[in-house]
């Protein structure tokens, strides 16, 4: 397994047996020199849509120099600001960009605005992710235009707001892709085959199926969110980023009170459909960054661009990692909050984000909150144990008691999967943590299929036996594993037997809205898709972006994620994020974050999940959206 952390010595006290160390959690290897530590910047991290894209459009039209996107989707018609019922609701994607390039906001000097975009076909088609793109050709613009000389009137007179927003989206993206706006360029890239093949052949982990497999070659995708504004100007004294898990398409938007029915979430027709996320109340965050983290979210997007644009678009830009520009210092003024940007790029053989989540994990000795979009990765879940392991192995060489050993609490917070195909991934990772109940109906196929095994390897066992005592030629015997042989927990009571001496304590939530103002004649339940990327530990350290926990973000797709290890930061993170789901309810929020605060605060979030489910189950009024992740599907068909 490749080594994260960079070791070094600390003097002890014998007598003592004790040192003070400080606990090292993000990357500081020679290997991951590409992804530097900065240490002088200000963070602050946006939760929800409505909080984080009003910041945005706030921090874009200040914009003086240059606008620079790296997005998975773009909707044009998606508003970042919204009041009323009826699109448009709000300053839209498409006019900001086209006013900030005119320069609208800047005294009527023009500014450079890039945007770099996912796009591929079919699976572009599938996901929806940037409609009305490629739908009018310059034919089809000639004779709207030619119409409306005629008519006098413009061609969205007379058109339903439905059809209003489609060609509001089609001409947006003529226009951006054919020179109409000269300071305004959309630019699309597509995955690179061959380095996914070459990511994937890297991994040190089981055989995939070829489902898996196929799904994970022929569909990858360039995932990565990041905003980054006015770089170049005045040598980044005005630089303002964002590396965020926030999709720019309107079914990314929503607030923090994520309500049953909030006709500001838009119509049905607005958004990707039924079988993605749809307009439902959804979660995710975004970081913004003001100071020298900046230089990395620079150059990825430069290289980026590069790769896609013609020669006399490409940026002319150097990136020195060593020695970021003066102004992003002064940027930051006096906060001094350490951050890392962190990337899975195969186009550069880039897998810091895997490294760092393993580095963070290795040091987790109080809790560790996910809360993620897929939790489909059984690599890090066996990891996490394996850690516990050495870490107990350490506490008993230091000569500390086991009854003393604090428990590691392990919060878990995900959506149903939105494709039944990813039911077997997710119970399998659930599984490895003791919650493989949580998938009823996968956990008794998997259970039923662990007998047999068991009795197959009865069956080997005796023949092996049979076949000794007979003389068997010992290259015709199949022996069975030795006595002693470290063999993986696979059934439920093995796996909880393993975790109560590894002193794992875990749960597994997801996120409900309750109809509090009776609009519903039906369901008064409505999940919250979570589209989040955040892990905290400890409150110590955390990280989010765009990158879930899954093969996928972690060896395939271009993600982003900055990590931050600034204790301030961590804390009120954690604060903010437990109080919300859980409605502020006692003794729920953390505390101050020791071992006391947090072992108290576990039991209250396993008490406030079985109230919930009794409030649930009578259609009553939660405390807060936690509710116990459940999903009674089953399947055997995996796609990545």
């Amino acid at each position: 397994m490749p080594q994260t952390y960079h070791p070094g010595s600390v003097p002890i006290d014998l007598s003592k047996r004790s040192a003070t160390a400080t606990a090292q959690w993000l990357l500081e290897r020679a290997e991951d020199s590409n992804s530097p530590i900065y240490h002088a910047n200000q963070l602050e991290v946006l939760i929800c849509g409505e909080e984080g894209f009003a910041r945005i459009l706030q921090d874009i039209r200040q914009a003086r120099h240059s606008v620079e996107i790296i997005c998975w989707g773009f909707d044009p018609a998606m508003e970042l600001e919204r009041k009323g019922h009826t699109w448009p609701r709000g300053p839209t994607w498409g006019d900001l960009l086209r006013e900030v390039a005119a320069g609208k906001y800047n005294n009527g000097k023009p500014v450079e605005v890039r945007v770099l975009c996912w796009h591929e076909g079919m699976l572009s088609a599938i996901a929806k992710n940037t409609p009305g793109y490629g739908t009018l050709d310059a034919d089809q613009v000639k004779r709207i235009r030619h119409h409306e000389r005629l008519s006098g009137k413009p061609h969205e007179a007379g058109l339903t707001p439905q059809e209003r927003r489609s060609y509001f989206n089609a001409l947006w993206f003529f226009e951006a892709t054919h020179g109409t706006h000269p300071h305004l360029i959309f630019k699309v890239r597509a995955a690179n085959s061959d380095k996914v093949g070459q990511s994937i052949a890297q991994e040190k982990m089981k055989i995939l199926p070829q489902m898996e497999f196929s799904s994970l070659m022929g569909a990858s995708t360039a995932h990565q969110k990041t905003i980054l504004i006015d770089y170049d100007h005045a040598n980044g004294e005005h630089a303002v980023g964002y590396v965020m898990g926030l999709n720019s398409v309107t079914d990314y938007w929503d607030t923090k009170k994520h309500l049953f029915h909030d006709p500001r979430r838009g119509e049905s027709w607005e958004g990707g459909g039924g079988d993605l996320p749809g307009l439902k109340p959804l979660q995710d965050y975004a970081c913004r960054i003001c100071g020298e983290a900046l230089i990395s979210v620079s150059k990825n997007f430069v290289d980026a661009w590069n790769r896609v644009a013609p020669a006399a678009q490409k940026i002319e830009r150097v990136h020195d990692l060593r020695s970021p520009p003066a102004g992003l210092k002064v940027r930051a003024g006096k906060a001094a909050h350490r951050a890392q940007i962190v990337r899975t790029q195969p186009e550069e053989g880039d897998k810091t984000i895997q490294r760092l989540y393993r580095q963070a994990t290795s040091f987790a000795s109080n809790y560790i909150y996910i809360e993620n979009q897929y939790f489909q990765y059984t690599e890090w879940a066996q990891y996490l144990k394996q850690m516990r392991h050495n870490f107990i192995a350490a506490w008993k060489e230091a000569g500390r008691p086991l009854k003393t050993l604090p428990n590691l609490h392990v919060f878990i917070v995900i959506p149903t999967p939105e494709r039944i195909q990813m039911v077997a991934a997710t119970h399998d990772t659930l599984k490895l943590l003791g919650h493989g109940s949580s998938m009823p109906n996968q956990d008794k196929t998997f259970e039923e299929g662990e007998l047999i095994r068991q009795r197959q390897q009865k069956e080997i066992a005796r023949y092996a036996l049979k076949q000794r005592n007979n003389s068997a030629p010992p290259e015709l015997v199949r022996m069975p594993k030795p006595h002693g042989a470290v063999i993986e927990p696979r059934g439920n009571a093995e796996i909880a037997e393993e975790l109560e001496a590894l002193g794992i304590k875990t749960l597994v939530a997801s996120l409900w809205t309750y109809d509090h103002a009776g609009d519903s004649k039906g369901e008064k339940y409505r999940e919250i898709y979570i589209h989040s990327k955040l892990m905290i530990i400890d409150d110590a350290f955390f990280t989010l972006g765009s990158a879930n926990l899954n093969l996928r973000s972690m060896a395939v797709d271009a993600e982003i994620n900055i990590g931050c290890d600034d204790p301030r930061l961590s804390e009120n993170l954690r604060s903010r994020v437990f109080s919300l789901h859980t409605g502020d309810a006692g003794g729920c929020n953390g505390g101050d974050g020791g071992h006391d605060a947090i072992q108290k605060t576990f039991r209250a979030w396993i008490k406030l999940l079985s109230e919930n489910t009794i409030s649930k189950d009578g259609q009553k009024a939660p405390k807060g959206f936690l509710i116990p992740f459940e999903d009674r599907r089953t399947s055997s068909m995996r796609l990545a």
